[in-house]
């Protein structure tokens, strides 16, 4: 481990996952102060049958997402942004393509020391100004609603295909191979009506993953020798 590498991890990382535990710990407690002020407080008490159903149907539907959710993010997001994109949420709407933006102005990679900072940056930076709209639709949300066009709000159903849009051109210049061939694969894999929705978002990443790994391998065999050391 060379100097960089050393102070990176001593100054940045370890801290980074210490006070990462720690506030994901605290933010995973706090879930549990609004059941425990109804209970408590307010009187109300479920029956625990329900809440073991309830707690059923939700483990039941997030499992596989739990485990593969995290792999699918973390090649780009790296560790700190996945402590910190899964504590404000919406990753794939606003965390993810605020750290590919980012990344892009700045011509930094993920996998790197520098792109992982620039994307923790950005994803920061996303979060406060995503509580300050959300502050703002909060209060005045049906308003600004009643104003607006009705081709805007139906236009609103196209932002998350849009993102997606966005994030997959960034990427398609850099492997104009590997892009469009996921694409087509998770396409027909969400298409599939013999497989279970369940299913559906693990397969998607798996194959992803296992197409990735095995391009890379082909490009390493024809070529060993790293760009740097031509």
């Amino acid at each position: 481990m060379n100097d960089i590498d050393k102070r990176f991890n001593e100054e940045y990382t370890q801290k980074m996952i210490r006070n990462g535990r720690l506030t994901t710990l605290i933010a995973a407690l706090l879930t549990f102060v609004p059941a425990l002020y109804l209970w408590l407080v307010m009187g109300y008490k479920c029956e625990w049958k329900y809440i073991l159903s309830g707690w059923g149907i939700i483990v039941s539907s997030y499992f596989f997402i739990y485990i593969f959710e995290p792999l699918g993010f973390y090649p780009s997001m790296g560790l700190s942004g996945i402590y910190v994109g899964y504590l404000a949420g919406n990753i794939p709407t606003v965390r993810l393509p605020a750290m590919l933006a980012a990344r892009a102005a700045t011509g930094t990679e993920a996998g790197t020391y520098k792109g992982e900072l620039v994307g923790v940056i950005a994803i920061c930076a996303s979060v406060f100004v995503n509580v300050a709209f959300v502050t703002l639709a909060a209060i005045a949300g049906q308003q600004i609603l009643n104003v607006l066009p009705e081709f805007v709000i139906q236009a609103f159903n196209y932002v998350l295909p849009a993102i997606l849009g966005a994030v997959m051109a960034q990427y398609f210049p850099k492997n104009k191979i590997f892009v469009p061939s996921i694409f087509i694969i998770c396409l027909l894999i969400n298409r599939a009506g013999f497989l279970p929705s369940i299913s559906k978002f693990p397969l998607a990443i798996i194959v992803s993953i296992v197409i990735g790994i095995g391009m890379y391998m082909k490009v390493k065999a024809a070529d060993p020798v790293p760009t740097e050391n031509k």
